[in-house]
């Protein structure tokens, strides 16, 4: 009779020792997932953005000398695409991409249109865009449900294409110019706002775009920039 009282003890001991591991190994779990979702990016998280920078320090100068009328200065960008991947729960790694492309022209006075037999103004310019491509790693500080804060720096190379033309009355012409291709730099701060689980905006400040020309020349561009980011 105290052998089975003594099995029957040692079985309830048993049975309550695996409904508790149980129970606690759900808690933990639950508890786990539960902070998971508490961050609006965690680890293994890839993320894709698609933005507008601004201002365009090129342009911006070039509109600040112009001295002439007939003088106009034009462009877009820089358009960015954005990637990265979450290797821990503050450190992300991804490949940045920018374009843009500006212009300058102006009406040259006195060209002589053999067609119409009148002297009238024709168009000269120059014309360019740049690409670049930089490795960026970002360290997110500062993480709640919603909102994902980070800080990065990033390197690469970027390609200026740049020519001049004139659209003359008997002769019309183009010279491109050759650039070795600049440094690219970045170095932003920017805060990441997810409304809904796989959608959000973000913005940056800093050096969005930056360019080191002939080792010589710093260019900074893009102060500011936004836009789009879609979460996987």
């Amino acid at each position: 009779m105290r052998t089975i009282y003594h099995y029957m003890n040692a079985k309830n001991v048993v049975v309550l020792f695996l409904m508790l591991f149980i129970a606690n190994a759900a808690f933990s779990q639950r508890k786990s997932h539960k902070t998971e979702r508490e961050y609006a990016v965690n680890k293994n998280n890839f993320m894709f953005s698609l933005g507008y920078g601004a201002p365009s320090f090129v342009r911006t100068y070039l509109k600040y000398k112009n001295t002439h009328e007939n003088y106009e200065v034009s462009g877009f960008g820089p358009f960015v695409a954005k990637t990265e991947f979450m290797i821990s729960k503050k450190f992300g790694v991804g490949i940045n991409a920018s374009f843009s492309q500006s212009k300058i022209n102006w009406l040259e006075e006195g060209g002589y249109d053999t067609i119409q037999q009148v002297y009238r103004a024709f168009e000269q310019g120059i014309k360019a865009y740049e690409i670049s491509f930089t490795l960026r790693g970002n360290y997110h500080f500062w993480k709640r449900e919603h909102i994902d804060s980070y800080a990065g720096l990033g390197i690469g190379y970027g390609y200026i294409h740049m020519w001049s033309y004139t659209l003359a009355h008997t002769t019309r012409f183009s010279i491109v110019y050759d650039f070795p291709p600049p440094l690219s730099l970045e170095c932003t701060w920017g805060i990441k706002y997810f409304p809904i689980k796989k959608v959000g905006v973000f913005a940056e400040l800093g050096l969005g775009k930056s360019f080191l020309l002939f080792n010589k020349y710093f260019i900074p561009e893009a102060l500011a920039q936004g836009g789009i980011t879609i979460k996987l």
